[in-house]
């Protein structure tokens, strides 16, 4: 016993030491070149930076002073976030009654479905993405996209929510499924035994002990959305460099025109050399996870996830 106590204990502090360091090393990178959020035009003129970035450095190109300052991040941001709320709450609405369902009844074929939903979470993006290109650019999904006048792939609304949704059902569901297995059916066949009916049962007594559950599922969900790179960039691609004109009044009022999704605007910036404002834009995403996860743990749900 106290051997195994021992292995534990060694195991702990060798993964906290290391993700310790992970994030502490960050941060660093970060706060180091904190004094570049403030960096100006006028700044740059009397050459107050210059021993810092080089002469042929952009104010766009800095650090963090780029996207503190660029309409790109902020517009980028705010597509971010609406588009992943709605696939939040389509993926909850269809997720959750379908992880009951998994749960509580015999379905011919069920473990075909699980092992097709386990499949997904473990499958790289980009597969979904050349999947989900294939299955709108050809078949009958594309004659009726053709009879509609509308597309599907390389369009905001709805492809970026199709392309986050796949990813973010899937782990929302799993959590979801794992949740209403913890949860003894019997309490509700009591519950139905006394003269209730199946929706006052689950709501009373199911909905209860699995609401910390369901929450943390509802947050993977969101951090998946959020997270997702390669279905997004293999299925919609990038909108920064496309002219006004190739977005509707709508768009451009919701302010995401000329706008990309988070993770693939990082990759956008690293491919432009801008390394610094790839880096700003990735620790944006790195504040949201951490937040993310820190709330799991505040309402007691990280049983349900790992």
């Amino acid at each position: 016993m106290s051997g195994r106590r021992t292995s534990r204990r060694a195991f702990h502090a060798v993964f906290y030491s290391f993700a310790g360091f992970l994030f502490l090393y960050s941060a660093y990178l970060f706060l180091s070149n904190v004094d570049q959020l403030f960096v100006t035009e006028a700044a740059k003129e009397m050459r107050e930076i210059t021993a810092v970035w080089g002469e042929d450095r952009e104010v766009l190109n800095q650090f963090a002073g780029g996207f503190w300052k660029d309409p790109y991040f902020w517009k980028s941001l705010n597509l971010t976030v609406v588009i992943t709320l709605i696939t939040t709450l389509i993926a909850s609405i269809l997720g959750i009654p379908t992880a009951y369902a998994l749960s509580r009844y015999r379905i011919r074929g069920m473990s075909l479905v699980e092992i097709l939903f386990s499949s997904l979470i473990v499958m790289p993006g980009s597969v979904i993405g050349i999947c989900l290109i294939v299955m709108f650019n050809y078949g009958p999904l594309w004659k009726w996209q053709n009879a509609l006048g509308f597309r599907f792939a390389h369009s905001i609304f709805p492809g970026m929510v199709i392309a986050s949704l796949v990813l973010s059902f899937a782990l929302g569901l799993s959590a979801w499924k794992a949740v209403f297995d913890s949860i003894n059916p019997r309490f509700e066949q009591v519950a139905r035994s006394l003269g209730s009916s199946r929706w006052r049962a689950f709501r009373t007594v199911t909905f209860p002990l699995a609401k910390s559950g369901i929450i943390a599922g509802v947050i993977l969900a969101w951090t998946r959305a959020m997270a997702e790179f390669s279905a997004v960039l293999f299925f919609c691609g990038t909108f920064r460099e496309l002219p006004p004109s190739r977005f509707s009044d709508f768009t451009k009022l919701l302010r995401m025109d000329q706008a990309d999704w988070v993770s693939v605007a990082v990759w956008a910036q690293v491919e432009f050399g801008n390394i610094e404002y790839g880096f700003a834009l990735a620790f944006v995403l790195v504040f949201i996870g951490g937040i993310s996860v820190y709330v799991m743990h505040r309402i007691g749900a990280k049983g349900y996830v790992w």
